[in-house]
């Protein structure tokens, strides 16, 4: 019987190895298209959807206001507050020396109590705290609205159409702090002026219908049409910018979120001298609960343990996913009871009646005021964050289903 003849030793080593090459090379191809490529292959949304999702997304103030890129504006707030109020007082100002400005001794003062209450409202802005709650954003776009309306209705609507141009600054708030909703009660409100003001001016003989229509058109689209789509696009990119501070599959904060977060938690801990705590949770073994029942019953795991230990903290610090199956919590014991919290977590992971039974190694640092890391600033977390990991791993080292912690 006869074999094939079989190549030299050194040919089938270099036939070998420039396989290896090519496949190095056809992976490497591989990998650089997959970066091209989107992450996700979501249809596009239609421009309906774009405005269904405006329309029908929770808006949130306290995110907005908060967040740490916007922090740096608050100071701004006030001025523009203040400016939109100096506008809308010099306005009276100079209606009531312009001779087509309001006539009569009721109109007049009534001018004179606007004016008033708009410098009152203007030293309130520059001499008290910023503004920094949705219903004094709220109250101010309420005052502007009828304050402006109030007043240029009482000039001639050939001037008073000019006045409705104030209604963008309040547009313009709306935008940005306020929601989709109540933007269109603004701009419902707004050109119902202006319709009102053309029609004054048509009754008056002031403008034909053609001028009429055309004045409202132009007023209503300058004060309406940018409003709308700037509020559409800053929904669309807080609402991503909110998601990006979110882990995909648990829904608690990723590392990202998480140190967004930790500024917040040491002002709080600083103005009411409270201990912050530091939570490192490890699921035990959990590469053997993939290997044997698969990735998507490990995911349901993670996001079970996840579920359970936000409820755990709800009210007391931030939860983090930091790791496949890793998660980190910051919390301060403002109320004092953090401890009895903590001391919960590794009953809070396990529960022998659930189809796939984990436990967890958890390590907790905790920095008190009287730490000498105390006067570190946000960075002393970053110390207590690699204590509480070196505590989870000396937990895990001793088998697991288990807590140890650390003062620093």
């Amino acid at each position: 019987m006869s074999h094939p003849t079989r190549p030299p030793v050194t040919q089938r080593v270099r036939a070998s190895r420039d396989r290896a090459r090519s496949g190095r090379h056809s992976g490497s191809r591989r990998i650089r298209n997959a970066q091209r490529r989107p992450l996700t292959h979501r249809p596009r949304d239609s421009a309906l959807d774009v405005v269904r999702r405006w329309l029908t997304t929770p808006h949130d103030f306290d995110w907005i206001f908060v967040h740490h890129s916007t922090r740096s504006i608050h100071g701004i707030i006030r001025l523009v507050f203040a400016g939109a109020v100096l506008l809308n007082a010099t306005v009276s100002m100079l209606m009531l020396a312009s001779p087509n400005g309001p006539s009569g001794t009721p109109a007049i003062v009534y001018v004179f109590l606007v004016l008033a209450l708009q410098i009152a409202a203007m030293i309130w802005v520059l001499t008290g705290p910023t503004p920094d709650t949705k219903a004094q954003f709220l109250g101010f776009l309420i005052f502007g609205d009828v304050g402006i309306a109030s007043v240029i209705l009482l000039d001639t609507p050939t001037s008073a159409l000019i006045g409705t141009f104030l209604f963008a600054i309040n547009g313009a708030l709306c935008t940005f702090f306020l929601s989709p909703r109540v933007l269109l009660a603004h701009l419902a409100f707004t050109n119902a002026v202006i319709v009102l003001i053309g029609a004054l001016a048509y009754v008056q003989n002031l403008w034909g219908p053609w001028d009429a229509i055309a004045a409202v058109l132009v007023a209503s689209g300058a004060s309406s049409g940018v409003p709308v789509f700037a509020s559409i696009a800053w929904s669309l990119v807080s609402t991503d910018a909110k998601a990006s501070d979110l882990d995909s599959l648990t829904g608690v904060r990723n590392r990202r979120g998480l140190q967004n977060s930790v500024e917040d938690l040491w002002e709080t801990a600083l103005a009411t001298t409270s201990p912050v705590v530091v939570v490192m949770i490890d699921i035990d073994r959990f590469k053997s609960v993939n290997d044997r029942f698969g990735h998507d019953q490990g995911d349901t795991v993670i996001i079970l343990v996840a579920t359970r230990l936000a409820e755990l903290f709800d009210g007391h610090g931030v939860l983090a996913r930091t790791g496949g199956e890793e998660f980190v919590a910051v919390l301060t014991d403002v109320d004092g009871d953090v401890e009895s919290v903590v001391a919960r977590v590794t009953e809070t992971v396990h529960d022998r009646r659930d189809t796939i039974p984990v436990t967890a190694s958890v390590g907790v640092a905790v920095l008190t005021p009287d730490s000498s890391l105390w006067s570190s600033g946000p960075g002393a977390i970053d110390r207590a964050t690699r204590g509480a990991d070196s505590m989870m791993y000396r937990a895990k080292a001793a088998g697991g289903h288990r807590l140890l912690s650390t003062f620093l």
